[in-house]
This record gives C-alpha cells, structure tokens and sequence, in this order.
C-alpha cells in the first residue's frame, strides 16, 4: 500500500471526529456503515459457522475489523494497514478480542479464504490499481474471494460528504463499470455486483429495501465479490 496518496497516521487520532464531521446529520450514526458491510458479509460470503482466514486489506483504525472478529468468532480476522499510527489506533480499541490481529506487513506464506478491501481504492493511485489487485489476488486460498465496497460517484451525497471529508482529499472515486474491467484484467471474476447503503438505518424494514434495490445505481456505495477465473 505503498501507492496510497494520504498520509493516514496524520488522521489517526481524530479519524472517527472528521468522519462524522463530514457525514453531517448521518454522523451520529456512522457505526452503521460498517455495521451494514459486515451484514453483507454475512449475507454473501461467510454465510456458515465454519472457521475463516480473514483479511481486512487496508484497515486504518480497525473499525470493519473488529465487527468482523465479534460476528465470526470461530474465524482468525487480520487487519492490515501501512499507516502505523491507525494500527496503534486499532490495537487499543480491539485489545479485547482474542481473534483480532492487527499488521503492518503481509506474509507471502498467510493466505485467506476471503479479503476486504472496504474504502481503499479511491486512495490509491489509478496506475497502481490493477498492481495493487494483483497483489491481492495472491493473498487468496485456492477458491478464496475479494469482497470489495467502494464510493458510488453516480449518488450525489456521496460525492458532497467526500469532497468535505479531511482524508478524502486524494480521493479519486472509481466507478463501478471500471472496477469490473479492472477484475477481469487481473483474472477475476465478478460473482456478485450491488449497489448498497440507500439508508442510514438499520431496521428489518430498510434491509429488506437494500435487497430489492440492489440493482439500482443510486446506493451510497457498491459491493463486488470477485472470485478466479
């Protein structure tokens, strides 16, 4: 993650304060975010009690991390990031869970079942995409998945809430249509596309709507799951 234009362990300490600063009346509520990738995970990847190899690739302070480790208890959930500071971040907020592990480097001998990239790309420099996905790539245990969420640059409100966000200031959002090309020139394939995050709130009621509305492309972000060719 060398290819990352913002300097994160300047942001480490006051992350979640500029988050909901720039989610305005949603940021009361900015857990829920988080809380609704971990529900998809759920829904369209872990969706057994078996015991998985997790990687959580590009974590910053551990927040998706840690709410993967309390859902999959039986798993082993590691959360990588170049940003030192998030990581120490991460490690005190999480120091209570017995399956979270926090790292600063990657093992080319670790492999995974599944690896989350939530909210990273648009960090990263366009030329470097499909190098990074490579790299990802080979992080993966044979039939392993890459479960992506990214920024939707089709919903206006999410072009507004990035534009104000202090370490979104590199942000160059991708959209959806050039993610899936950039997969297939890595060798993978997009096994499920949906657009998610239409609402900020978490009732039965609005989920059910996010499954109907899947494919409609106004949510706030989108999720690939992306598998070998």
């Amino acid at each position: 993650m060398d290819c990352i234009m913002v300097n994160f362990d300047e942001h480490a300490q006051n992350y979640r304060e500029s988050l909901r600063s720039s989610l305005g009346p949603f940021g009361k509520n900015e857990a829920f975010f988080d809380l609704y990738k971990v529900y998809c995970i759920k829904d369209w990847v872990a969706n057994d009690n078996r015991a998985y190899d997790v990687l959580d690739y590009g974590c910053g302070i551990g927040k998706l991390t840690g709410l993967l480790a309390k859902d999959l208890r039986q798993s082993n959930v590691y959360g990588y990031d170049t940003s030192r500071k998030s990581l120490s971040v991460a490690k005190e907020e999480n120091a209570g869970l017995k399956n979270a592990y926090f790292i600063n480097g990657l093992s080319g001998a670790q492999r995974y079942d599944f690896i989350v990239v939530s909210n990273v790309f648009h960090h990263i420099k366009p030329d470097e995409h499909a190098d990074t996905l490579l790299k990802i790539k080979g992080f993966l245990k044979p039939g392993g998945k890459i479960v992506i969420f990214e920024h939707n640059p089709l919903n206006p409100l999410t072009r507004y809430i990035v534009s104000k966000c202090p370490f979104d200031a590199d942000a160059k959002l991708v959209w959806r249509h050039e993610f899936t090309r950039l997969a297939a020139a890595c060798g993978l394939e997009v096994e499920l596309k949906r657009y998610i995050l239409f609402f900020p709130w978490s009732s039965k009621l609005f989920r059910d709507l996010e499954y109907l509305l899947g494919h409609v492309p106004l949510g706030a972000q989108y999720m690939l799951l992306l598998t070998h060719k």
